[in-house]
């Protein structure tokens, strides 16, 4: 199918695509490094919702009612038309060139850009659109019509790191920038005092050597550590994975060194001024002047060597991987370097390259969601899909996972989304603990030295440090699609897929006022089965519905449940570890038959299943265990990490 948009001005060229998907426009641009053209109305609009930048680094969703309420730097745009279908605008990169949407009152605005007036083509392809009556099959085959034509590589071909199942404890709310040595064993030892121990320790900005005040305008000077900690980062890291059971240590640098470039002999950077975009200046008049005029910017002949002599030296101290922020700021400072996709792509071969030899590609990219960044990801995967966890912005909390389900709705095909650090004690832990659970993302909180929710934590954490994990992005359900949650009375739903069931997290984003809600079987896409029990965590109670049935209850302000979703099949229903946010994971295998379950678990805890008629025996591992049996819920301990379970009725 084909877009409605078809009077479209001189200059323009559409083609279909190799996929028969949908459709290519590609824009004259006349050697010109920025070019602006109206693409006109689109025939039966009802609604729409974008992601859009809200600076260089972030984007957000937003629902709009009117093409002129659409945002500068959308990135993704959906349309629901009157007539029911879905039309999808995907804004291009085309070196030299990088594309986004706007709205106005006369229609969509198509932005191609360069960011370098040396770095010019006649034309770009500066588009990508499609139509459909399915919104979910729409966005997936649109994906790979996407990764086609940029190009791009695809989530699914790029392997997920070992450290995304492991739990996390990252430094920065809770030391910020006075990390040292010390603060970190301390950190460490209050972990393990409430019996819930990280695998994974990421030690965030303010270990590195760096120039005397400025703020984020300093740079890095040096590639060892800094007078925090005495004898490098070695010391450091041989504790934490000596003393306290850490498997992986990643270490924070910025994309560029430091926020304001490197100042190190031998790597020629050039002391460039920061110069944003209209857009961007539009959505932060002081992004620039107020926060880093100019930068020292290494230039692309000499990053690969930069990265490599880097992380060699953090490679023999121990260290196994990097988070390296401040990606996106690398196009305010584009110009002269062949432009902004070109540079992009030039610093992240050099800087995946080097994480691939030094550290078995162990890497978080941050600061990164620009659309010349996500699609240049060519080799790393994991990367943060909103801006932070802010503790002191009560305001944020509906907004973040909000952003983080849609961001993993378009670029979750690219990259695997990362939600961010939370704190468990914090007075909306248990909130982003719910998100974090069904995210499919890594799981790692922020937490001061003895402050801690260990209850909270114990419904992700397993006893060996891991984490029950979904294998792929959480996103959110059909009914919230053209929702803004945060302004709506209406619940933020967002859904994924376990080995053998589903899960459904439902959350109310209101400030000061309870909602209706409801959760289906249907919330889950392409969960297949004749009748399903859902297991709300909150509750700690079951609910057995036909795949059309709904479940409504009312949510308090600022609450959240989490349902398992589990398909009956021959009696018998898996719901998983009991206590867990997300415990259907534990099962990754069932069978079923009229007079025997056979589920494979990996996990150790309360576990549950759900059975039409009460079992004669349970056994676990070949051994018969007790069970109590509430309703026709049967739950039995499991005392092992990976244990098989037979119910014989």
């Amino acid at each position: 199918e084909r877009t409605t948009m078809a009077n479209f001005p001189n200059g323009l060229t559409l083609t279909p695509d190799e996929t028969g998907v949908g459709s290519i426009l590609t824009v004259e641009t006349g050697n010109l490094a920025r070019v602006e053209v109206e693409l006109g109305a689109i025939d039966g609009f009802k609604r729409a919702v974008c992601l859009h930048r809200t600076e260089p680094f972030w984007m957000e969703p937003k629902v709009v009612a009117s093409i002129g309420e659409l945002p500068v730097e959308i990135q993704w745009l959906l349309v629901e038309k009157k007539d029911k279908s879905f039309e999808l605008f995907v804004p291009l990169i085309d070196e030299p060139y990088r594309s986004a949407l706007s709205g106005s009152e006369a229609g969509l605005i198509l932005v191609v850009d360069s960011a370098d007036d040396a770095a010019t083509t006649a034309s770009s392809r500066g588009l990508f659109f499609a139509a459909g009556k399915d919104p979910f099959e729409l966005i997936e085959q649109a994906a790979v019509a996407v990764g086609q034509l940029i190009p791009g590589r695809m989530r699914l071909d790029k392997p997920l790191p070992e450290f995304v199942d492991q739990f996390g404890w990252c430094t920065w709310d809770s030391f910020y920038t006075e990390v040292s040595h010390e603060k970190v064993l301390e950190g460490l030892k209050s972990f393990r005092a409430g019996g819930v121990e990280p695998r994974l320790l990421i030690l965030d900005d303010g270990w590195q050597t760096v120039t005397e005040g400025g703020g984020h305008r300093r740079q890095v000077t040096d590639f060892a550590a800094n007078e925090k900690f005495p004898g490098g980062l070695a010391p450091t890291v041989q504790a934490a994975k000596g003393d306290f059971k850490i498997e992986t240590f990643l270490v924070w640098h910025a994309l560029q060194g430091y926020w304001g470039g490197a100042d190190i002999a031998g790597y020629d950077a050039e002391v460039q001024p920061r110069v944003p975009s209209a857009e961007i200046l539009k959505l932060n008049p002081g992004i620039a002047k107020d926060w880093i005029p100019e930068v020292h910017v290494l230039p692309t002949s000499k990053i690969h060597q930069f990265y490599n002599d880097y992380h060699r030296s953090l490679r023999k101290q121990g260290v196994d991987g990097v988070k390296v922020d401040n990606q996106s700021a690398l196009e305010l400072s584009a110009a002269g370097h062949g432009g902004r996709v070109a540079q992009m792509r030039a610093y992240h071969e050099a800087l995946e390259g080097s994480v691939a030899v030094h550290f078995g590609g162990n890497l978080i990219n941050c600061m990164s969601c620009s659309n010349d960044v996500m699609y240049q990801e060519m080799a790393s995967t994991v990367t943060r899909s909103s801006t932070d966890f802010w503790p002191n912005r009560p305001e944020t909390h509906g907004l973040h996972l909000w952003t983080n389900a849609f961001v993993s709705l378009w670029f979750g095909h690219f990259v695997h989304p990362d939600w961010d650090m939370f704190q468990s004690a914090h007075p909306m832990g248990s909130f982003h603990a719910a998100g974090r659970a069904i995210s499919g993302g890594p799981v790692y909180v922020s937490d001061k030295p003895e402050a801690h929710d260990f209850a909270l934590l114990k419904k992700l954490v397993l006893p060996d440090g891991f984490v029950l994990r979904c294998p792929g992005p959480g996103l959110p359900t059909r009914d919230s699609l053209f929702v803004d949650p945060v302004k709506d009375a209406a619940p933020l739903k967002i859904f994924n897929w376990n080995a053998m069931t589903g899960v459904v997290a439902v959350f109310n984003c209101q400030q000061d006022k309870p909602i209706q809600a409801t959760v289906t079987p249907e919330d889950v896409e392409e969960l297949d089965g004749e009748r399903f029990v859902l297991w709300s965590m909150q509750a700690q109670k079951e609910y057995v519905l036909d795949p059309g049935e709904k479940h409504t209850f009312e949510l308090e302000a600022l609450a959240w449940d989490v349902f398992t979703v589990a398909p009956v099949e021959e009696g018998f229903a898996g719901l998983g570890l009991l206590d867990m946010l997300n415990g259907g994971a534990a099962i990754t295998l069932m069978e079923a038959g009229p007079e025997l379950a056979v589920i494979q678990v990996s996990g150790a805890g309360r576990f549950g299943v759900w059975s039409r008629r009460k079992p004669q025996q349970v056994l676990v591992n070949g051994e018969e265990v007790k069970f109590k049996r509430t309703r026709q819920i049967i739950e039995f301990p499991i005392t092992l990490e990976a244990s098989i379970v037979e119910i014989i009725v």
